[in-house]
């Protein structure tokens, strides 16, 4: 597993309604509905891979209650750049505003700790209200001729689907 170059062990970064802390094995355990999140297009199995390379962020409410994580790869698709590839919110946190909160903690907490330029995303085909929710938070669609070869998603198989991006502000 990556050593976190986004948060030390035990640190966590505060919004305004949520926190960003590393993702552990235990709070991993505390997230049944993590299967369908990941479903059509990935198993839990695929999670495990992809967290493997990634920096793997826990979710929590104020309080410290687990609702969501995030996966990040950092250096892709390009050196400076990085690659939100998955983020999923517990569904009875959902519709909240949460999943927004926290993307662009993600987004923030990237381009504070390590001077990102680009934040991709990559949504696959099928998922409508996944491009609606990263283009609410400033992200924007990219043609065929701007989306980075890399693959979409969390397998190593290129999914298809659209990358959104959002510039350096």
């Amino acid at each position: 597993m990556l050593s976190t170059r986004l948060l030390a062990p035990g640190e966590v970064m505060t919004s305004f309604r949520i926190r960003l802390s590393m993702l552990t094995d235990e709070a991993l355990a505390g997230m049944p509905w993590l299967a369908a999140a990941l479903a059509p297009e990935w198993t839990l199995d695929d999670f495990e891979v992809a967290r493997s390379v990634s920096e793997a962020l826990l979710i929590t409410d104020l309080e410290g209650e687990a609702m969501g994580l995030a996966l990040v790869r950092l250096d892709t698709p390009a050196p400076g750049d990085a690659v939100i590839s998955f983020l999923a919110m517990q569904p009875e946190r959902r519709y909240r505003g949460l999943g927004g909160e926290a993307g662009l903690a993600v987004e923030r907490l990237v381009r504070e700790r390590l001077g990102t330029r680009g934040v991709y995303v990559g949504v696959p085909e099928g998922r409508g209200l996944a491009v609606y929710f990263w283009l609410r938070l400033g992200f924007r669609p990219l043609s065929i001729g701007e989306a980075p070869e890399a693959p979409l998603g969390l397998t190593s198989d290129s999914k298809p689907g659209i990358w959104m991006l959002r510039d350096t502000p």
